[in-house]
C-alpha cells in the first residue's frame, strides 16, 4: 500500500484494501500479512521491520517458542510462525474479553460496599 501510494499507483493502492467478498473490508483483509512495525524516525523513508517469531510471540503475550513446533512435534518455519501470529488474537485481549463475558454470565460484578 505504501509503495503504491508513493508511486501514485491508484489501482494497487485500492487493491491493498479488503475484497468486497471479505467478511469485513478491513485493511489487507483478503491477504496474509505478518507483524511489522515502523522504524522510529524513518517513517518518511517507508522503512518497515518484520518482527521475528519470538518478537511476535512476546507482542501477543505468549511465551517464547510457543509457535516453534507443530502439533506433530516438528519444527515450524519462521514464515509460518509469523503468519500464525499475524492471524491470532493477543492473549491479554482474549483474557480481558472472556473475563467480561464471565462477569455478565454471573450476573455482573457484586459490589462489596453495598
Amino acid at each position: 500500500m505504501r509503495g503504491a501510494a508513493k508511486a501514485g499507483d491508484v489501482g494497487n493502492f485500492l487493491g491493498s484494501f479488503g475484497k468486497p467478498t471479505d467478511p469485513f473490508p478491513t485493511l489487507m483483509a483478503g491477504g496474509l500479512t505478518v507483524f511489522a512495525l515502523w522504524r522510529e524516525g524513518r517513517e518518511a523513508e517507508g522503512v518497515i521491520t518484520w518482527l521475528t517469531p519470538t518478537e511476535g510471540e512476546r507482542a501477543m503475550g505468549l511465551p517464547d517458542g510457543w509457535t516453534a513446533f507443530g502439533h506433530d512435534g516438528r519444527p515450524v518455519s519462521a514464515r509460518a510462525r509469523q503468519k500464525a501470529l499475524g492471524n491470532s488474537i493477543a492473549l491479554p485481549c482474549a483474557e480481558y474479553i472472556m473475563a467480561g463475558v464471565k462477569e455478565e454470565l454471573e450476573g455482573g460484578k457484586q459490589d462489596s460496599d453495598t
